[in-house]
This record gives structure tokens, sequence and C-alpha cells, in this order.
């Protein structure tokens, strides 16, 4: 079964969450230290923005979150009532509609598909997936990819940087000719420089080490390296920073003085944070973090859109379960199969004459082509009953063949 435990937006602010982070390598560890402790085969670490998740496949529960608070040396009891905890069914409908971006800050947002896909990966590259993480999680992938593509949960553009545009446009009424910093050249930062320089923003980046570096910038971008970010600070009206860095970029002490004498826009899009929140007590200063965004864009649940992707979820959760059901009896059926293989090579040896034949050849060649014959048909048998009649039938055909009863 899946299970899964973690902190997310709903119950946990940005604060809370920040303990709680991973960038890879740190989930590559946590993931390894699970799989060792508790003897599990899958384990994927998610991590995003808005949340942390950990799924493991498991027969039995285990505490997963203790093990969480363990790993980033945090108190278990100051910290669970923030927990969230799924298991079986109850994980399996979640990751559903998670990387479908329905259980996002930002409704419908799509960025969690690839964050999803990114967790998997991670958990290849350790082999820290088994079949049953496998299946589910390429399942789940695949049903958001078809969500994606066939329907748009909400009317409007739905990532957080669309959301922060948006915000900024309401709260100075325009950002042309605006002078922007966007610190940080990963995804989240690329995108909100293009998205600033779309809305007639002046837009300048940094990137660590450019001169050595083969990086991707923005069109109509400029360029200056990570560490002269402090030169000529006071000149912008807008500074994002969205970086994986464990430090502050934006330090008050290193800069306040820089931004003391007009107004400055600071926006922090990272989680742990980047910009320090002492700059929420200078007047000139307005700080928006991840928690400012998402809080728009939310669709009523009966939306044609909704029930949608809705539908969607429900026919690759049918395949999924499917699948399970039938890989529940694989070792019945091949039990079955190769009893089969023996009854029919016993009856026919009888007619057949030694001289003419190699029985050991005809005997395996019988048995291979029986075998995979029965197999056959009690897998396609699956496609043709209700699940409860699948079972009755695979036991009865089973007390028949192998039990002999």
């Amino acid at each position: 079964m899946l299970q899964m435990t973690g902190v997310d937006y709903e119950k946990a602010d940005l604060d809370i969450r920040s303990l709680f982070s991973f960038q890879t390598r740190a989930a590559r560890e946590a993931a390894l230290y699970i799989k060792q402790m508790y003897g599990v085969d899958g384990v994927v670490v998610l991590f995003t923005c808005n949340r942390t998740e950990v799924y493991v496949s498991t027969t039995d529960k285990i505490d997963l979150f203790e093990a969480i608070c363990r790993i980033k040396n945090i108190d278990t009891e100051k910290y669970i009532k923030y927990a969230v905890k799924r298991c079986g069914n109850d994980a399996v409908d979640h990751l559903f509609r998670l990387a479908c971006g329905m259980e996002s800050k930002v409704f419908g947002e799509d960025q969690i598909i690839t964050q999803v896909k990114d967790a998997l990966i991670i958990a290849r590259e350790i082999k820290a997936t088994d079949s049953y993480i496998e299946r589910t999680f390429q399942t789940v992938l695949a049903a958001a990819k078809k969500v994606k593509t066939k329907t748009r949960l909400t009317a409007v553009n739905t990532s957080v940087v669309d959301e922060l545009i948006k915000t900024l446009q309401s709260d100075i009424h325009s950002i042309i000719g605006k002078k922007c910093l966007v610190i940080g050249n990963g995804t989240i930062g690329r995108l909100a420089a293009s998205s600033m320089v779309q809305a007639g923003a002046s837009v300048t980046v940094t990137v660590r080490n450019y001169k050595t570096r083969q990086v991707e910038i923005p069109k109509e971008c400029r360029v200056v390296d990570y560490k002269d970010r402090y030169i000529d600070i006071e000149s912008y009206d807008i500074i994002i920073s969205a970086t994986t860095s464990p430090h502050h970029t934006i330090k008050y002490e290193e800069c306040s003085h820089m931004l003391a004498n007009r107004s400055h826009i600071l926006v922090d899009l990272a989680v742990p944070e980047d910009i320090s929140g002492k700059f929420k007590g200078m007047e000139n200063i307005t700080l928006y973090n991840i928690d400012s965004f998402g809080q728009g864009g939310r669709i009523g649940k009966d939306d044609k859109a909704v029930r949608c992707a809705l539908d969607i979820i429900k026919e690759y959760k049918a395949k999924l379960e499917s699948e399970e059901n039938v890989r529940e009896y694989i070792m019945t059926i091949q039990d079955i199969s190769k009893e089969c293989g023996r009854m029919v090579f016993e009856r026919a040896k009888n007619k057949l004459k030694a001289e003419d034949i190699c029985f050991d050849v005809v005997e395996s060649a019988v048995r291979r082509a029986t075998e995979k014959t029965v197999s056959s048909m009690l897998f396609e048998l699956k496609k043709n009953l209700p699940p409860e009649y699948y079972s009755v039938c695979i036991n009865a055909i089973e007390e028949v063949f192998v039990r002999g009863n």
C-alpha cells in the first residue's frame, strides 16, 4: 500500500514549511535513510515551495513523520500538529489530485507535474523505487498529463509567477519601465525574469560565475555575476529572489542601508526564504513571499473543467486498481499454468513413441506453450468479469488444478 506523510501550506505557514524543506541532495539522503531504517523498497521525497511529502510503499504502517523530524533534527511533539498523514486509498487519491494541480495553492497550476516527475527520477537514481511505486507514480503522471492536455482547471494563468505579475500590476498599477533584479537562474528565476520582461520591466538577472558557465539567459535580460548583486542594488524598483540556496541571498545587515532612501518591492519566491524577514520592519519596503500569492483563481467544484479532470483521474485510478488486482493473482495464475502444462504433457506422452522423439525437448515445448496459453486466457478473463467474480473464479480454478479438490 501507499503511505504518505508531510507538511503543506494548508496547515503550515512558510516558516514551518522551511524547517521541513529539502533540496535535491538532502532528499536523496532522506530517502536512503528511510529505506534503510524501515526496510521499505520504495521511497519518494517530494519537495516544492508549498509542501514536503514523503511517500513509501509498505505492508505495515510506519511513523514517517517521526523519521522526517529525526532527519531534520526537529522535535516531533512540537510540530506534530502540522503533519498531514494519508494511507492506502487516501494517499493514492491525494497523489492523483496533487499531480493534476488540484491540491496546489494556485489551483490548477501545472508545474507540479514536473516536480512529481523529478521526485520519482531522484528515487530511481538511488534505487529507491519498487514496482508498486513505479506503477503508481507513472499512472498518476499519465493522468496529470492528460488533464493538462484535455482541460484547463482555471480560467486564468495559474503559476505562482503569473500571480506575482497580477499582484504587482494591482499594487503599483504598471510594471512598464520598472527596473528589476532577478536573483536565481533556475526554472522559477528564468520564468520570473521572462514574465517581467513581457510585462515591460527592465530586467537584470544574476548568475553564479557567469563568465565561466554556459547558462540559459532569458531574452532581453542583462546579466551580473551573483557576487556583484549588491552593486547598484538601490537603483532597482523590484528585487525578486528564487534560488535553492540554504542561506539568505538578500541579507538585511549587508544591504538594508542601501535600500533605505526610497521605495522598493522585494519578492521572495524561495523555500527556505531567500530574503531576510527583517526587511518587513522598513517603512519603504514591501516584502512578498510565496504565501502572498495563490489566494485567487480557485474555481467551484461543480465547474465543467474540474468534473472533466475528476473523470480522467477516475479512469486512470481504475486502470491502476485493475493492474493491482491482476498482479495479486500472478503467483496463482503461474501455479495454475504450470500444472496445466504438466497435465497436458502427461496425457500426451502416453501416445508418443520414444523412438520417434526426444521427450525432454517435446515436454519443454508443450509445457511452455500450455503455460503461455493458459496464462493469457486467465488474464483475458479479468477483462470480462467484475472484480469480485474474477477473484472467485481464479480461486475455484486453483482448487481444481493445483490443489486437486
